[in-house]
């Protein structure tokens, strides 16, 4: 059976490996048909510059084709398919010319004849005196002809190929590259040749010692650093450093050639902007994440920032509490905002928790708490997700241990400083901040101030509960938005699905996309609300000054039992956004909710203004402070006392010593009492002071008619001066 066979086909030829001793180094021939009929084959080897076409016996090609000792393959010269329209007019003159007395070596009569080594001379040598062509010249653009693929484009010219390039060149004699001016006047001014130790001395070690820094010094004050270090001529106590002539030290434009020729722009970048900065605006895009996520809630990713404004206590709006943590949670099949969190510790674990309970939780309940009425639709998340893409940050350590064992939550941590691989929650800090929290009173802006500009306004700051308003509204606009840049695939495209966050969404649920897990409201309370333990005493749970008892803590007496000395070891958890309840964790995994103390018997009072527990926290650390400050306020007020006692006393010794040298008795004290009280009685008894305004005062009496009055009511007797002298005769 005959082999198919082609004309200008490749054939690799492995020659016999027997005997051979190192197999790495031999390479199989690659061979070109150029003619074949049922008996024979001609073939030139493509790879030799001076092959010459050989005939072979086409049964015997073939059985070595069958035996699998010879093997068809490729070989495509990118340049010999360029169109007429990519080659410039000097290389398609050179072809057309080279083909204007080859064209007649290989078609018409000498077509076949040309194959044969007798005829072949004779046919060059008619040529070669036709068209006036050296025969070497001809031998060698027939050899091109036909080992490139027998085509026009076959004879241009090896221009590409020229010049050495990517071949380094040493120059030992006359200057290479470009001359200057100045060497055409004077040839001793050319300039030197960059040698290899000038690159290894001196241009290596200037880019690794100034330019591949931190600092990112421009290459062109590296190339003076690098003159000014090594090629010193001397140095002038009043010039400072004089340089080496300049034909005697390299340019600028050899610097920066050598430069760009042995570049690393992955090591250059790594050190001057850091592996941060690089993965972050640099790195090689490498795909999406779309193929790791198959529906809703198969890869959530969270992640926190600070907030860009300053916010004010709820309880007193000129207690300045700082930058707000905001965490986003964002769902990656249909980019939602999944959950949000609003506070003032961490980053931390807490933060990250809360977050996460968000995202597992109710959405129209939890926007009731701020006044915001929405329907399921406009914020559809709901349940936990079988994975979460996080940072090392939060989620390293015992604590989100239990989300694999109990929630069955699987953790993805990301190495350091690499947010590119979380990009979605990364992009909404972004936005959030541009299309909200830039525009808001206190808002930071990203500008370093000019001279002559005020810093952030102070004024008219918002509390947290507010703040996390304005990105509960933001997370409603986010959601519903259409994403231009989405990319549906073809059931989205044939549902018709709009590419917002809800519709997508919601039509992952409805195609039972994902993997989303339903979670009660104390699952998520036991598994993600922070806890911890304490004593129940007789007044109750202290938490942050506040005391909190519940039901069954009162029912079963526990308040009256801890004050007769029984130990009540109890466990409670807490939400940090609202300290006006607590969640109480008995024993049989259950939970009770807690309430203040002050409430038991005050049900129908209105509670004064619920306030998170960080507010709390602010605000016990600000009573702290006070209360420091009013500690020391008393020490100094306490020290004038004494000082006022003192002085007191140092008078009294001083009158004592004045009046009489005599000592005072014990025994004198009942007749000096009694002098003393009389003294005391007539500077204190009521009436006027003299006889003058006595006298004043009756002269301005204005008289009335008497008249008869019956008294009605005849007050008792007043027996006072009867008790003054019974306790003088007491005494």
């Amino acid at each position: 059976m005959q082999i198919e066979i082609y004309r200008n086909s490749i054939m690799e030829v492995w020659p016999n490996l027997d005997g051979a001793k190192d197999h790495e180094d031999i390479e199989p021939a690659l061979l070109r048909v150029l003619w074949l009929n049922n008996k024979e084959i001609v073939m030139i080897n493509i790879q030799d510059e001076t092959a010459q076409p050989e005939v072979h016996d086409r049964t015997i090609i073939e059985n070595e084709i069958f035996e699998g000792n010879i093997q068809f393959t490729e070989y495509v010269i990118p340049r010999v398919l360029l169109p007429d329209a990519k080659l410039n007019e000097k290389d398609k003159m050179i072809r057309d010319k080279v083909w204007g007395y080859l064209e007649e070596v290989v078609s018409g009569k000498n077509a076949t004849d040309i194959f044969k080594k007798r005829l072949r001379g004779i046919i060059i040598n008619e040529v070669s005196e036709k068209y006036n062509v050296s025969k070497t010249l001809i031998r060698h653009n027939l050899r091109k002809y036909w080992q490139r693929g027998m085509t026009l484009n076959a004879l241009l010219p090896d221009f590409p190929k020229c010049g050495g390039k990517g071949k380094t060149r040493d120059g030992l004699g006359k200057k290479l590259g470009r001359q200057n001016q100045e060497s055409q006047l004077d040839p001793t001014l050319a300039g030197i040749n960059i040698t290899e130790k000038i690159k290894r001395d001196h241009f290596r070690k200037a880019i690794q010692r100034w330019y591949n820094k931190r600092d990112k010094r421009t290459l062109f004050e590296v190339y003076e650093l690098m003159l000014r270090a090594y090629y010193k001529a001397g140095i002038d106590a009043e010039e400072g450093i004089i340089l080496k002539l300049e034909h005697e030290r390299p340019t600028f434009r050899q610097f920066y050639y050598w430069y760009r020729k042995e570049r690393d722009i992955n090591e250059e970048y790594r050190k001057r902007y850091g592996q941060r900065k690089v993965n972050l605006k640099f790195r090689a895009l490498e795909g999406t994440f779309d193929g790791q996520s198959f529906g809703p809630g198969s890869l959530y990713q969270i992640d926190a920032t600070i907030g860009n404004i300053y916010l004010v206590n709820r309880k007193n709006r000129n207690w300045l509490i700082g930058r707000p943590v905001i965490y986003f949670v964002v769902d990656v099949f249909s980019r939602l905002i999944a959950g949000l969190y609003v506070g003032l510790e961490g980053p931390s674990w807490i933060g990250a928790a809360l977050a996460l309970e968000n995202a597992a939780s109710d959405k129209v309940e939890y926007c009731k708490r701020f006044g915001i009425d929405i329907s399921p639709e406009e914020w559809p998340s709901f349940g936990l997700p079988e994975r979460l893409t996080t940072d090392r940050g939060e989620y390293v350590g015992n604590k989100p241990s239990h989300l694999i064992k109990t929630l069955n939550v699987k953790l993805e941590h990301l190495p350091a400083y690499r947010p590119d691989w979380k990009p979605f929650v990364e992009k909404q800090f972004d936005v959030s901040n541009e299309t909200y929290i830039r525009w808001l009173p206190g808002a930071i802006l990203e500008r370093m101030n000019e001279r002559g500009e005020v810093g952030t306004k102070m004024e008219n700051l918002l509390d947290i509960s507010e703040f996390e308003t304005i990105l509960i509204e933001y997370v409603r606009y986010h959601n519903k938005h259409y994403m231009t840049t989405y990319r549906r695939n073809d059931a989205m495209i044939a549902d018709d699905v709009k590419p917002t966050p809800n519709e997508l969404w919601l039509w992952g649920r409805k195609n039972s996309l994902g993997s989303l897990s339903y979670v009660s409201k104390d699952e998520l309370r036991m598994n993600l609300l922070p806890s911890r333990k304490s004593r129940f005493t007789a007044s109750g749970i202290k938490f942050n000054k506040d005391l909190y008892t519940c039901d069954t803590a009162e029912e079963e007496s526990w308040r009256f039992r801890a004050r007769n000395g029984e130990k009540l070891d109890v466990e409670y958890s807490f939400d940090p956004r609202d300290t006006s309840r607590m969640f109480l964790r008995h024993e049989d995994g259950s939970f009770e909710e807690c309430y203040k103390l002050s409430e038991l018997n005050e049900k129908f009072i209105p509670r004064s203004l619920d306030v998170r527990w960080e507010e709390e926290l602010d605000i016990i650390a600000y009573e702290a402070r006070q209360a420091r400050k009013g500690k020391s306020e008393n020490t100094e007020a306490k020290i004038n006392l004494i000082n006022k006692f003192q002085n007191t006393v140092k008078s009294a010794k001083a009158s004592s010593n004045s009046s009489s040298d005599r000592s005072v008795h014990v025994s004198d004290g009942r007749q000096n009492r009694n002098v003393a009280k009389q003294e005391e009685r007539v500077e204190r008894r009521w009436g006027l002071e003299d006889g003058v305004n006595n006298q004043t005062a009756t002269n301005n009496i204005i008289t009335f008619p008497k008249t008869k009055i019956t008294p009605s009511y005849v007050p008792p007797r007043d027996n006072t001066d009867l008790l003054w002298q019974a306790l003088e005769e007491e005494d």
